[in-house]
């Protein structure tokens, strides 16, 4: 029997525990105490599960070296997100046996709907071939091992979520077609999926939410374009956050009605709305915020 450690508890470190179970993997996660069962031993894998957020314009490993510090084992598996060029950096830094593998985790139906059978590992192929004789336990031989230079394995996760990223904006384009054209665009959707070459994922568009706004995206998508000053994702990201900043004029109107009943019970007069027969109107919630608390002010309230 191996010893295996999953450091990190967060939704990466408990899916990851439930499809390695069969290996009985102890858990720490210095933010969650009650679920600690690490020992005082040297483990043969230490999966990193912990959180790189977003600093400065680039996903933040300090949380990832910390753990190559604090914890003992043969073989670090980073699991967390990490900019290209980390294991080589880390290796370096550390001279530790450190490889790298993607994760296709969520908390979302969009992610947990689909099966992954299939493992990328990138590192020295010795590291990442005794990974995965442990790993070979815990599935049958239909699942895919694919071992790859690290730098290939760490750009693939970005690549992946840039994808999704990307397929949001599109479908959220042509929706915007369709209102224009008066057109459904569930209609126009299931059209478009009917060719073979397209795959369903990711195509529905929330009126409500008509952008892609996850943890994930959200920190993995700018992370990548601003490592590589890449232009492309750079206006994916743009076009994004028009997106967040827009509302159809319906639901202006609703709220700017809402506004003036709420301004007209407490004082008299309103400034007309010159964007009003505009088809969308932009605002940022910031600015209506704003606007709100300008006006409680002034009301006294």
């Amino acid at each position: 029997m191996h010893n295996i450690l999953i450091i990190g508890f967060g939704i990466v470190g408990q899916n990851l525990y439930n499809e390695i179970k069969d290996l009985e993997p102890d858990v720490v996660d210095k933010y969650k105490p009650l679920v600690n069962t690490i020992k005082n031993i040297k483990y043969d894998v230490g999966f990193i599960c912990v959180d790189t957020p977003m600093n400065n314009g680039i996903l933040d490993i300090s949380e990832v070296e910390n753990c190559l510090n604090e914890y003992d084992c043969d073989i670090y598996c980073i699991k967390s997100t990490c900019p290209v060029g980390t294991v080589e950096k880390l290796i370096n830094k550390t001279n530790k046996r450190i490889i790298f593998s993607p994760e296709y985790y969520g908390n979302t139906k969009h992610c947990n709907n689909y099966e992954f059978n299939f493992t990328i590992l990138g590192g020295d192929k010795k590291d990442c071939d005794d990974v995965i004789q442990i790993l070979m336990h815990c599935y049958d031989a239909r699942h895919l091992f694919r071992i790859v230079e690290p730098k290939l394995a760490e750009l693939v996760k970005f690549m992946e979520n840039s994808f999704l990223a990307t397929k949001v904006s599109f479908c959220q384009s042509f929706y915007e077609i369709c209102e224009k054209e008066k057109l459904n665009y569930s209609e126009l959707r299931e059209l478009f999926i009917l060719d073979p070459r397209v795959n369903k994922s990711h195509t529905f568009v929330y009126e409500e939410t008509p952008y892609w706004n996850s943890h994930c995206l959200n920190k993995d998508v700018p992370s990548i374009a601003n490592q590589y000053n890449n232009l492309f994702l750079q206006n994916v990201i743009k076009f994004n956050n028009e997106q967040k900043g827009m509302i159809s004029i319906d639901k202006w109107t609703e709220l700017r009605e809402w506004i003036e009943k709420y301004y007209k019970d407490h004082s008299a007069g309103w400034i007309d709305d010159t964007e009003n027969d505009r088809y969308c109107v932009a605002i940022s919630c910031e600015d209506l915020l704003e606007k709100m608390k300008k006006l409680e002010e002034k009301l006294g309230k």
